[in-house]
């Protein structure tokens, strides 16, 4: 899989949310724990069921489980998935990211993900300049454009999930602009335990729009005030 140490070159170019691991290694196989996910800004992640949730799913570590074994299901939670690993919190927090990974991979790959996570994060951070208290500033969004299922079985299904993001530390002293990106993030889901679990993901950047409006780049405190008053994109459910 792609480790999120990736992200120091990609930071150059346009920055991505949180690639998977190794490429090509398919494993076999802090929040309350029963609150919804936060974006930036503490805005909820939870989607359009009842109660502000997906429908027919719980939330446990902050993202929706308990998808039905079909295709759709398989496409809903890779979705949900890398909705809940784009949020700041994921980002910033070494006890969010074990708590979501040990919610949405297998028994088999958690550790392994959860090892290149944690050293890409720190990389990130240390790109970035975040300490703690600029932590509060950064701003990390990411919504799905698309998916697609290569492959479906009631055991096993490969779904790519097309998405852009935005990140960065909106202030006027960080080392780099508050920039856009647009991944490819490929799944590779099992039917474990009664639900759907990651044991593979793996990134690609693009496909990549070219910037034809001639726009300027938003200053840093639009971006944080804009930050504070719009939800994060909802789960889908």
């Amino acid at each position: 899989m792609i480790t999120l140490s990736a992200l120091v070159v990609v930071l150059i170019i346009g920055i991505a949310l949180l690639p998977g691991g190794k490429g090509g290694t398919h494993a076999t196989s802090g929040s309350p724990p029963t609150t919804a996910g936060s974006g930036a800004g503490g805005q909820s992640l939870a989607g359009s069921g009842a109660g502000g949730q997906p429908a027919g799913l719980r939330v446990v570590d902050g993202v929706p489980i308990g998808y039905t074994n079909s295709r759709e299901g398989a496409v809903a939670a890779a979705v949900n998935y890398e909705l809940a690993r784009s949020s700041v919190a994921y980002l910033t927090s070494a006890q969010v990211r074990e708590r979501i990974l040990r919610a949405i991979m297998t028994s088999e790959a958690a550790s392994s993900q959860l090892k290149d996570d944690n050293d890409a994060a720190s990389k990130l951070a240390s790109t970035f300049g975040l300490t703690t208290e600029s932590s509060e500033q950064l701003i990390a969004r990411a919504s799905p454009l698309g998916s697609r299922v290569a492959s479906y079985s009631p055991q096993v299904a490969t779904v790519s999930v097309w998405m852009c993001g935005v990140v960065g530390v909106a202030s006027t002293n960080a080392p780099l602009p508050v920039s856009a990106s647009w991944s490819t993030y490929t799944l590779v889901l099992v039917w474990q335990n009664g639900d759907w679990k990651v044991s593979s993901i793996t990134a690609v950047n693009g496909p990549t729009p070219l910037q034809t409006t001639g726009q300027k780049p938003t200053p840093v405190d639009v971006f944080s005030a804009t930050n504070r008053d719009f939800d994060a994109p909802p789960y889908v459910g």
